[in-house]
């Protein structure tokens, strides 16, 4: 089962707002995509500013489809981020 680790940084100002819309994201993925078995936003104690997902699928055609719902976020989402994502792909063992 391919699965994700991605790690975002988002501005100072707007992480109230980011939190709200990971929230939101993870609600709604969960919903809607029946082969994202886990989506779960989690934010780090040490700098509030950074969040890490992860992320479980049933398969890469699940995974894909994940990555063309997202896309469809980006106008929205673009405006948080300070930085680009660091994504890491995995396999479940």
């Amino acid at each position: 089962m391919p699965s994700v680790i991605a790690t975002i940084r988002v501005k100072e100002e707007k992480i109230e707002e980011a939190k709200s819309f990971l929230k939101k994201l993870s609600a709604e993925t969960l919903a809607n995509e029946s082969g994202t078995l886990a989506y779960i936003p989690h934010q780090h104690k040490e700098d509030p500013t950074t969040f890490t997902f992860y992320e479980k699928y049933e398969s890469d055609e699940a995974f894909a489809i994940h990555g063309k719902n997202l896309a469809s976020k980006n106008a929205e989402f673009g405006d948080l981020l300070a930085g680009r994502p660091e994504i890491i792909y995995v396999e479940e063992l």
